[in-house]
């Protein structure tokens, strides 16, 4: 199968010589443990001992009951303690019964012999994992393929991120205008299929589908299912379903509670396993004071646009013809790339004017989604924005279809091409 570059490569190999913990959260398949191996592969270049064990495939080993006993496994598969540091990569590690106890343990011991590299699929557990490791580790959230990452397994071979700044605006429009149409065709399959590297790199349309199938009916039998407990998994996934269905929309969960009916306090609990396995996330309301945005109802997009094939079969034959809340997701998508979640923000006045990403907690940015072919001018819905927090704004980005133009500190984007305009906010 082919290896496609992972951008977050060049954010966590400058940490690979220091001590604290890597620790790599994302979904489950979303690539984690080819990641591992490219990083295990790049030490051996350099003579470096490595270790790689499948937490998960492992889970009943008894050379995780203590420090002791995982000591004597080391030293009878490798020689340990050695001259060189060991790089061990632990992959799954939620599945240890107390991770961050026994991560804690094995750091404070062996911190100058081990440099650990770990990798977890629910956030929900590593939580508790965080709670041994001030100051000894660095997380690091590995998405599924970003459109700069899905356009290498397409028609661009470059390995490094190939990304354009304002001060090279001539150089983003000569790109646009060379390969607009492959741009159009691969945010289609994009939009249609999403990132799952095992997806993306399959060619035929009927495998992609099982194969989405599979990686999905997976999750809900496995981490949810037997890691959460979860037994009625129905509503759990009628839960997705109905907010699959809501992409960009307020989330309501007495609503949600009354639709489904299920119990207001389940709807909860499933929203949190929702978020914190990196399938849904709920974007909160732009408010100077943080008590009204934490009040307020959230926004929701799925992680993946895969996810929304999935749930609902969603299928556009025609650049033209998709979904202006799909792109609107997939904007939020990439912006994960340079953001946290916490630091992206929707507004919405009472009379439900909306603006539709604000970034930075005093709305440095804002991004409005108009896919549309008819773009003359800033929306209504910014302006409105403008009046009252106009002073903090550096920049506005208007995603369209096919409009590329800038007018002042207003620059207009096709959506393809926004993964690749690195504006400052």
């Amino acid at each position: 199968m082919k290896v496609v570059y992972r951008d977050i490569l060049s954010k966590i190999n400058p940490w690979l010589p220091d001590p604290q913990i890597i620790l790599i959260k994302g979904a489950r398949r979303a690539g984690k443990t080819t990641l591992l191996k490219i990083i295990e592969k790049n030490l051996a270049k350099n003579k470096a001992p490595t270790k790689y064990i499948s937490v998960d495939q492992h889970m009943y080993e008894p050379f995780w009951k203590s420090l002791d006993s995982f000591e004597m496994y080391l030293k009878t598969e490798l020689e340990f303690p050695a001259r060189k540091r060991l790089y061990l990569f632990l992959d799954e590690v939620q599945y240890l019964d107390d991770p961050g106890l026994f991560l804690k343990t094995l750091y404070d011991k062996y911190v100058k012999e081990i440099k650990l590299i770990v990798t977890g699929s629910s956030s929900l557990e590593l939580l508790k994992t965080r709670e041994f490791l001030p100051g000894r580790k660095v997380e690091f959230t590995l998405e599924r393929f970003s459109f700069l990452e899905f356009c290498r397994t397409t028609f661009m071979e470059r390995k490094q991120e190939m990304r354009f700044s304002e001060e090279n605006w001539d150089d983003l429009t000569v790109f646009y205008k060379t390969f607009k149409t492959r741009l159009e065709g691969a945010f289609l399959e994009y939009i249609t299929w999403g990132g799952y590297p095992e997806v993306v790199l399959q060619n035929q349309r009927g495998k992609k589908l099982q194969l989405l199938e599979s990686i999905l009916n997976t999750y809900l039998e496995k981490d949810v299912s037997s890691f959460f407990n979860i037994s009625n998994i129905s509503g759990y996934n009628n839960l997705v379903q109905l907010l699959t269905s809501q992409i960009g929309q307020l989330v309501n969960k007495k609503e949600i509670s009354s639709t489904l009916g299920l119990h207001y306090n389940t709807v909860n609990t499933y929203l949190d396993i929702l978020s914190g396995t990196f399938m849904f996330d709920f974007v909160r309301p732009f408010f100077t004071n943080i008590r009204k945005e934490l009040s307020k109802m959230p926004k929701v997009y799925v992680r993946d646009l895969g996810i929304v094939r999935y749930a609902l079969s969603k299928n556009f034959m025609k650049y033209e013809l998709i979904d202006g809340h799909l792109v609107e997701n997939f904007v939020y998508r990439h912006l994960l790339e340079d953001y946290a979640p916490g630091d992206i923000h929707f507004y919405r006045t009472r009379g439900g004017t909306e603006v539709d990403f604000v970034l930075g907690r005093r709305g440095a940015a804002v991004i409005e989604v108009k896919f549309s072919k008819r773009i003359s001018k800033i929306p209504r819905s910014v302006k409105r924005f403008l009046e009252n927090y106009g002073n903090n704004v550096n920049r506005i980005v208007i995603v369209t279809m096919d409009k590329l133009a800038k007018e002042g500190d207003v620059y207009y984007v096709p959506g393809p091409l926004f993964p690749f305009f690195k504006f400052s906010a």
